[in-house]
């Protein structure tokens, strides 16, 4: 129906936009994360208008790319996608690097955008061009901005099909590997009038591939038969209850386990088969290597290859279609996800258990061993650092590791090493993807906090990572939806990453040997403490390592007892 005409029946017709935030709600979104343009007077006007017990709950975010992670951050904790929009191509522009990250991880969103509206002749109400920036902010394909990242890109163009293409958006995301959908909405368009439909469009995503039975057990053979078997994992603990299984795997099999650049809870590090956090050690020796969900499950640069080892690969995606070169060795390759395919291998290797009982335990014997001698090293490592200052990051890790319970959920952006915590519940620890576009790590914390209230969440953030995580929106954020989360800032005052680069391509370059060097420092130093008092929250700086422990004790309260965001400035050894 035209909107110069208006409505014939109230009870029957809505405006697009209405359609669109009605329409989510009835398909299980439960928020609307959303920065808004010129694009958004009719989704505004929707919101004011609908009841909001029949639409989704719009909240107003003050940057795009913190939009987008407070969405990450919800879907992470409770695998339900949810939506985000954003102002045109500009917006576009600012959550790409968020839309990377949610999609290297596999994390559900619908994605939309306003268009530039295409009119310049229609008025105003029909929603024609009238600012200036609605010339220059079009683009001959805005989609094309995120075609890479997002599984499926499209162009609201009818008012009656809103409906189906939202159903098919999420439907896309949903869809294993599951990833961000993208949809582009002109305002003339979201400012059309739709009729209701009769029913509700029923909406179905496709069942998950079940593995063939055959591959299996081809892998249960392999598995049993090996004398040094090896599961690398990194994202298995996407699906807690995949984490289960593959404890069962690991303990009734003497299978050991390493958690390599880990983007969540794959395993509990006090169980006896976790092995390691790095692979470099053990990768070469073994005879068969399991991967589950990992891209990069070892750096042959670095760590070497197997040597004349069976490499099995298993995931949603094993061998990482959108990964333009990935060259790992591949005898076979499961597509399925760990909560299907680690129960049915499980089953599998059941039925040779007592062929292969003798072996079993003298690999058990063996990964003691191993255990024992990777966590003296541990130990000595936590045994130096308690006293040193600056403050060494294994003693803040043994110290944030003391503040939290088994309900704790830990956001780690480029902040503390895990081997020296202790960290053993399903779906408590999230990090960034290995895509690593940084900022994620505050707003994934505040979306965390809005799925689950009742729990204490801690985002580790290093300092360079702060900077691009728009601090100001998120701590914002933080306040207009009472999310108070404990933000603990790594300061070592320089770009680790970027350092570390410079010394593995030359170790004895120049640069090395400089006092300070070129484009790694962050000097000088930012009072991050204040910028969270700045919003009404809590904010010290902690340099002594003594006074470690009780500066984290008074966050906690601030934020468990007083309602209130706290922020821990810490100052780091740089290295």
């Amino acid at each position: 129906m035209d909107r110069e005409n208006g409505p014939k029946n109230d009870e029957q017709s809505r405006t697009v936009a209405e359609a669109i935030l009605v329409r989510l709600r009835e398909i299980g979104v439960r928020y609307l994360f959303a920065n808004a343009g010129t694009d958004f007077a009719p989704i505004v006007e929707a919101l004011a208008k609908v009841d909001d017990t029949a639409t989704v709950e719009a909240l107003l975010v003050p940057h795009e790319a913190v939009a987008v992670a407070m969405a990450h951050g919800y879907t992470m904790i409770t695998g339900e996608p949810q939506a985000v929009m954003v102002h045109v191509s500009v917006g576009t522009a600012n959550a790409l690097c968020g839309l990377m990250n949610a999609s290297r991880l596999e994390i559900p969103m619908v994605f939309m955008a306003g268009r530039t509206p295409f009119s310049e002749s229609r008025t105003a109400e029909q929603g024609s061009r009238t600012v200036h920036v609605h010339w220059a902010q079009e683009m001959f394909d805005q989609g094309a901005m995120v075609r890479e990242t997002v599984k499926w890109d499209y162009e609201l163009r009818a008012a009656d099909e809103v409906d189906k293409v939202l159903e098919r958006a999420l439907n896309m995301a949903e869809s294993m590997p599951k990833g961000p959908a993208y949809l582009s909405l002109p305002r003339e368009v979201l400012a059309e009038y739709c009729v209701r439909p009769a029913k509700v469009i029923s909406r179905a995503s496709p069942s998950p591939v079940y593995p063939d039975p055959a591959t299996i057990e081809s892998v249960s053979k392999i598995l049993l038969a090996a004398e040094t078997p090896l599961i690398i994992t990194s994202e298995t603990g996407r699906e807690p209850e995949a984490v289960d299984h593959l404890i069962c795997l690991a303990e009734q099999f003497s299978i050991p386990v390493i958690s390599s650049f880990p983007r969540y809870l794959n395993f509990p590090s006090n169980h006896c088969m976790f092995l390691d956090y790095s692979v470099a050690p053990h990768i070469q020796s073994a005879d068969v290597v399991l991967v589950l969900d990992s891209d990069v499950p070892w750096i042959p640069a670095k760590d070497g290859n197997p040597v004349d080892a069976k490499v099995i690969h298993m995931g949603t995606d094993p061998l990482y279609s959108r990964y333009p070169v990935r060259g790992y060795p591949c005898d076979i390759a499961i597509t399925s996800p760990s909560s299907i395919s680690i129960p049915m291998l499980l089953e599998s290797m059941g039925k040779g258990y007592q062929k292969y009982s003798d072996k079993i335990s003298s690999r058990r014997i063996r990964i003691e061993k191993a255990r024992k001698v990777i966590r003296l090293g541990w130990t000595e490592i936590e045994e130096a650092s308690e006293n040193s200052k600056p403050i060494k990051p294994s003693w803040l890790a043994q110290c944030v590791s003391q503040l939290m319970d088994d309900e704790t959920i830990l956001i780690n952006e480029m902040g503390l090493p895990l081997q020296h915590m202790s960290l053993n519940t399903a779906g408590s620890f999230f990090s960034t993807s290995s895509l690593s576009g940084l900022g994620w790590g505050l707003g994934a914390s505040l979306g965390a906090k809005l799925a689950c209230p009742d729990k204490f969440v801690i985002a580790a953030i290093g300092d360079g990572s702060y900077f691009f995580g728009n601090p100001a929106a998120a701590h914002y954020s933080a306040r207009a939806y009472e999310l108070p989360v404990l933000f603990i800032i790594l300061d070592n005052s320089s770009w680790g990453a970027v350092r570390e680069a410079v010394q593995e391509m030359y170790p004895d370059g120049r640069a090395v040997r400089s006092n300070k060097m070129p484009l790694t420092t962050l000097e000088p130093m930012v009072e991050y403490d204040k910028m969270c008092a700045s919003v009404g929250g809590y904010g010290e700086r902690v340099e002594n390592p003594s006074e470690l422990p009780g500066a984290l004790n008074r966050a906690k309260r601030i934020v468990e007892i007083e309602k209130r965001q706290a922020l821990l400035h810490v100052v780091l050894a740089d290295s």
